[in-house]
Formats: C-alpha cells, structure tokens, sequence
C-alpha cells in the first residue's frame, strides 16, 4: 500500500496551507493490504476532514463489502488499474501470462461495484496506451467507462529497467497524443466514439470534432496533462500530478503541469502529419 499525496497551487485551507487536494491510497496485491487500508483510511478521515482520499484498489482481493466499508469509512473515489484495453491484453500482461492471479472478470465485478456504491463521477480506470492495443481498442474502454458515468486515467506506456516489459519500446507520442486527445473529448466534451472514425489497423484517422474546436481544445493544453482524479476546485478535472511516472523529463508523455506555449507546439508537432482529419 502506498499514499500519494496530489498538490496545487497553495490555498488557505487546513494544517496544509491547502497544498494537497487530495490523497490517494493504492493497494497492493498482499494480504493484508485490504485490513491495513481501512486503518489507513479510518485513521485519515477521522483527523483530515479538508482532503478527499481516492482508493485505487486490489480488486482481486476485494468483494462487494469490502467496497462498501471503504465507501462508508469516508473514501471519496475508488479506482481499478485496469490497464490492459482488451481482456487477451489484460490475461497476456496481468494475468495468466505472468503468473498472477488478477483476472479481467474480476476486475470489471468490483469496478461495477463502485459504479454503484460511489456513484456517478466518484469512481474510474486506469489504462495505459501502447501494451499492444489497437487505438480503438483502448478508445472502446474510455466509452464504456464513461457510459457507466466515470473517468479514465490514462498513462502512456514506459518501459521500466529490470522490469518484464523492459525489452518492449515506448508508446509512440503521435499515437499517445491522438489518444489522450479523443480520450478528453470523451470524457470532458460529450463526444462519442462512434463519431470518430478508424482505420483496418484501430488507429483513429478522424476525431469527428470541428477543426477550430479541437484547435483550441489542443491550444488550451489540458486534454495533455496528467489524469487522475479531481481536486477541490469545480475546474480542475485532474489533482494527479505522479511527476513524469509515465516518460523521462526530457519527452514528457502526461504533463504534470500546465503546457506553456513551447510544449503545445511540440504537442501540436507529435500530432502533426499523423494527426487525424477533423469535421
């Protein structure tokens, strides 16, 4: 289990200064990682009042109960690292394939737990793009996530030394680009998969958005940042800043602050020729 603590811009708010916005609690596959949560948890609401706590949790040892005791205790989100965008992907990289005992069944039972226990806005996934999934394939999973009334929280794929992946490449940045750019779409605009269009191949080829619109969804930089769960203000849809968890500082995948004018124009160059045609 590990605490994760998401910053901001100071405000006075709490003991804190209003630092933190919010707290996140994430699970390990051990056994005792479901008791020593709730302790965790309990200990935290019953003292810390001013910041939200998200669980990103250990399906495989959880059931519906234990769901709902995290819900009661006082936790504000819960989270499932799905991370695989198809159920072969998820049992070759997380399952099965690895000697592990997370299954994509199981996974999806306790995420739709959450989608009622927490509710609408109050719960999401995890995925991360470039383990071998079509664009379409990962686009579906953000559809079905957000039909339910939730959030994905995308990460590019970075291979880790000493890690079983870390033979494979990183996630291409024109393909995470176009990802994370229909994914906001999705999540924060009202779009729709099915207006978008995709090759034989799954690879997006048009985002179906009106070319000035998507213009100045690009120029305003948010679809680019890090995704995770909110913070305390009504505008600020991601709290979650994990500082370059998902690529070296020198290619920076998921920005972990702003993009000034330089970084959208080496956004805007990573869309570039393979960017997608637009309505």
């Amino acid at each position: 289990m590990r605490l994760t603590p998401s910053r901001r811009a100071p405000v006075a708010s709490g003991g804190d200064g209003g630092r933190f916005h919010r707290m996140c609690i994430r699970m390990i596959t051990q056994p005792n990682s479901d008791a020593d949560t709730k302790v965790v948890l309990k200990k935290w609401t019953d003292r810390i009042t001013h910041v939200p706590v998200s669980i990103l949790s250990n399906p495989t040892t959880m059931t519906r109960d234990d769901v709902r005791m995290l819900h009661d205790l006082g936790a504000d989100i819960f989270t499932v690292a799905l991370d695989a965008a198809n159920p072969d992907l998820f049992d070759r990289t997380r399952g099965r394939g690895v000697q592990s005992p997370h299954s994509w069944d199981k996974y999806w039972e306790i995420l739709r737990a959450a989608v009622e226990i927490f509710g609408p806005e109050k719960f999401g996934a995890h995925l991360i793009v470039g383990l071998g999934e079509s664009e379409h394939d990962v686009l579906t999973q953000v559809q079905a996530i957000r039909d339910l009334g939730g959030h994905s929280h995308m990460f590019a794929f970075f291979p880790e030394k000493g890690s079983l992946m870390d033979h494979l490449p990183p996630t291409p940045r024109p393909q995470w680009r176009r990802v994370q750019l229909a994914r906001y779409l999705i999540d924060y605009r009202g779009h729709r998969l099915e207006r978008m269009t995709f090759d034989d191949a799954g690879r997006l080829v048009d985002y179906g958005w009106p070319r000035d619109e998507l213009d100045a969804v690009i120029a305003a930089g948010v679809a680019f940042r890090t995704s995770g769960c909110p913070g305390k203000f009504a505008d600020d849809i991601s709290a979650c800043d994990r500082p370059y968890g998902d690529s070296p500082p020198s290619d920076i995948a998921s920005y972990p602050f702003q993009p000034n004018r330089r970084d959208i124009a080496k956004i805007r160059k990573q869309l570039g020729a393979t960017e997608p045609d637009t309505a």
